[in-house]
């Protein structure tokens, strides 16, 4: 009786056995090409993710900044002020043996921030006479050609980080300054409201970032060393930035 459920393949039934032979061939040749078809398609989803590639040499890189909250010490008064602005950069060169190691130019950065001063309350009620206001902060890149190159590294290839240091090279500019402070950086007494005080960096300030992309996409920066602030062409530090907590983002359109 034939077997009617018996959907699978038919071995061969001729007597000398050169059916079965060719049939057990066949088999052998089809499960063969099966597992080619496993192994290529295991290869294709385990592929390695490719790197992304670094800017060309010379792109330009407009980045906003918003630094919250940064520390200003004039003499022994520490006043908080919000900047924002712009920063860019440009590339520079490439390691030809590493093309994920760039020097960079700041070739822009202006930031503002505004201080109102204060009444004279502080949180615990506590009075103190009432502050007159620094009036609009501005800092400024100074001279392209003399800030000092900036660098990105590629710290890890998957998944891909990299730290970028900034050297910032700036004037800053306070429209309202305190006449005590005037006095003190000019070496003389005044007898009328001071014009706006312009400090240069002493030394260049330096940020690290540590970033998930380049360009950075709303990147947090620390500032590695204190920022001096003297007169130009003096040495004795007027204002101190002690800290400078900036976060970065590419413009993206510009």
């Amino acid at each position: 009786m034939t077997d009617t459920n018996d959907n699978g393949p038919k071995e061969p039934q001729d007597g000398d056995g050169t059916g079965r032979r060719d049939f057990l061939k066949k088999a052998a040749t089809g499960a063969a090409a099966a597992a080619g078809g496993l192994a290529f398609g295991s290869s294709q989803a385990f592929a390695s993710p490719r790197l992304p590639e670094p800017p060309e040499v010379g792109a330009e890189i407009p980045c906003s900044c918003l630094a919250p909250g940064v520390p200003l010490t004039i003499q022994t008064s520490t006043i908080r002020i919000d900047f924002s602005g712009r920063i860019k950069v440009r590339v520079e060169a490439a390691n030809p043996l590493n093309p994920w190691s760039l020097k960079l130019k700041v070739i822009g950065h202006e930031v503002t921030g505004y201080d109102n001063g204060d009444s004279g309350d502080n949180e615990t009620n506590a009075k103190s006479a009432p502050r007159e206001g620094l009036g609009q902060v501005r800092i400024k890149q100074s001279d392209a050609e003399f800030t000092p190159n900036s660098l990105l590294e590629m710290t890890n290839k998957f998944p891909p980080k990299f730290e970028q240091t900034m050297f910032l090279d700036f004037t800053m500019t306070i429209e309202n300054p305190p006449q005590q402070v005037m006095e003190r950086a000019l070496g003389v007494s005044m007898t009328k409201k001071p014009e706006p005080l312009v400090l240069s960096t002493k030394n260049p300030g330096k940020l690290v970032g540590q970033l998930d992309q380049f360009p950075p996409q709303g990147a947090p920066y620390k500032l590695q060393n204190p920022i001096e602030l003297v007169m130009p062409n003096h040495d004795e530090t007027i204002a101190t930035l002690d800290k400078f907590p900036v976060t970065v983002g590419e413009i993206t359109g510009s």
